[in-house]
């Protein structure tokens, strides 16, 4: 994954035959990213590779073939080898991120290790494997570890690190461990997100959401971040963002009008939420769309 080029917090780890972990040649790369507002991110491949990209906070939309992915907390998305993607407008949102890169079983006889047929049978069940994935976010857990390993002075590290990818990647195919909300829940949650959606520049306390569902504010907090994968307020900012995407491109539209519209007191905040979400100014995105 290249490296954005405005600010980021990152750590990264990328193979190489001089290091310790040379004997496990099928991690290629491993990292982790928080970006706290819109980032470049444009086209990109990994020739032989799969990449995985869990998110930890926040929410991620990619690109690949023309068609838009988009990924919350507790989502991992993933790309095949040889397949060009990238964020959405070759922005990615605020989010926080982890990430590997492992070599194609397809291509690599004793792949970490595996016998044979175990190999051919994980090249099969990776192709299958949907795009978006719902898994356990303790699954960040796992890239602590792997972290921690190649940052201290660990015994067996490599063997370590193996099984770590290895447990990884199982997750990625039986993401059973995932946690669900009760289906009363999640109706509730349900209808109130339309409610949201139905009128984007309300401005709503969580006080109030919660009172439309009947739970304590802080249960709320915690039952909509689950489904969500954010927080309330950053749900509707988003959702404001989207909108006001659209009604941008209308002729004649005001960007004055249309931040007003939408709940936000002047024109320059409104732009400076607009360009955290998108990465571009309202006059950049008309221009750019």
């Amino acid at each position: 994954m290249p490296r954005p080029k405005t600010e980021s917090v990152r750590w990264i780890y990328q193979s190489q035959e001089t290091t310790k972990f040379s004997n496990v040649p099928e991690l290629i790369m491993l990292g982790h990213d928080r970006f706290h507002e819109a980032s470049p991110l444009y086209d990109h491949r990994h020739e032989q590779c799969y990449e995985f990209v869990v998110v930890e906070s926040g929410k991620v939309t990619w690109e690949v073939d023309g068609s838009l992915y988009a990924t919350h907390t507790g989502q991992c998305f993933h790309t095949r080898p040889g397949e060009w993607h990238r964020a959405r407008l070759n922005f990615i949102e605020p989010c926080s991120i982890w990430w590997i890169i492992v070599s194609d079983p397809a291509e690599n006889p004793g792949w970490l290790g595996l016998h044979e047929s175990d190999r051919l049978e994980f090249d099969c069940l990776l192709k299958q494997l949907p795009r978006v994935l719902q898994v356990d976010i303790r699954i960040r857990e796992k890239f602590a570890s792997m972290r921690a390993i190649m940052t201290d002075n660990v015994q067996l590290a490599s063997c370590r690190l193996r099984h770590h990818v290895l447990d990884i990647l199982l997750q990625m195919l039986d993401p059973s461990s995932a946690r669900s909300l009760p289906s009363d829940l999640i109706e509730a949650l349900t209808r109130l997100t339309a409610e949201i959606e139905a009128a984007p520049e309300k401005r709503w306390t969580n006080k109030e959401l919660a009172d439309r569902i009947g739970v304590s504010e802080s249960h709320f907090y915690r039952l909509f971040q689950d489904m969500h994968g954010q927080s309330p307020a950053n749900y509707i900012d988003r959702l404001r963002m989207d909108h006001a995407c659209r009604l941008l491109l209308q002729p004649g539209s005001s960007i004055t009008a249309v931040g007003m519209d939408l709940g936000y007191k002047t024109s320059q905040h409104f732009a400076t939420v607009f360009k955290k979400y998108t990465g571009l100014t309202p006059t950049q995105w008309r221009g750019f769309s």
